[in-house]
């Protein structure tokens, strides 16, 4: 009797569990939304209570005026009075090529069979004081899938 009344209430419990978490939520966030050409905007694309941290769909960031900087990923879990949630955070770090009005495209992720889209985010990008414009840089592609050479020297 008492293994029943224990499986019954672990079943309970991961069912109050899956309801507490709340619904999925992806959005975007830019600061600061105001800078000069050659300074750095911290872009951060947020996925909260998704059902798995998917990847987040690639950006041509040179497309859309910006110099890519860096980038990084996180994620949270937390548990706080039986209420569960989890968030997943994609971080860029760019800098505008050209000053005007520019824009974050909208970007989209796979949570579970459904596809969540970000709003496209506005930047306004004012002339350096400096006079500073920075150069997309071009890294050199390597393939993937090429085994590596190895050169093996015998002496005699």
């Amino acid at each position: 009797m008492r293994t029943v009344f224990f499986v019954f209430s672990l079943v309970v419990l991961n069912f109050l569990s899956a309801c507490a978490q709340g619904e999925p939520r992806f959005y975007a966030e830019a600061n600061p939304v105001e800078v000069a050409v050659g300074e750095p905007i911290k872009v951060s694309f947020i996925l909260e209570n998704g059902k798995n941290n998917g990847r987040l769909n690639p950006i041509d960031w040179e497309a859309a005026g910006f110099m890519l900087l860096g980038s990084s990923q996180s994620s949270n879990i937390s548990i706080l009075n039986g209420q569960r949630s989890t968030s997943a955070t994609f971080s860029y770090t760019i800098t505008p090529l050209e000053e005007g009005n520019l824009s974050i495209p909208s970007v989209s992720i796979k949570n579970g069979d459904e596809e969540l889209h970000t709003e496209p985010l506005a930047i306004q990008a004012l002339p350096n004081p400096d006079g500073i414009k920075p150069q997309p840089r071009n890294f050199p592609v390597q393939p993937q899938n090429e085994p590596k050479k190895r050169i093996k020297t015998i002496r005699m």
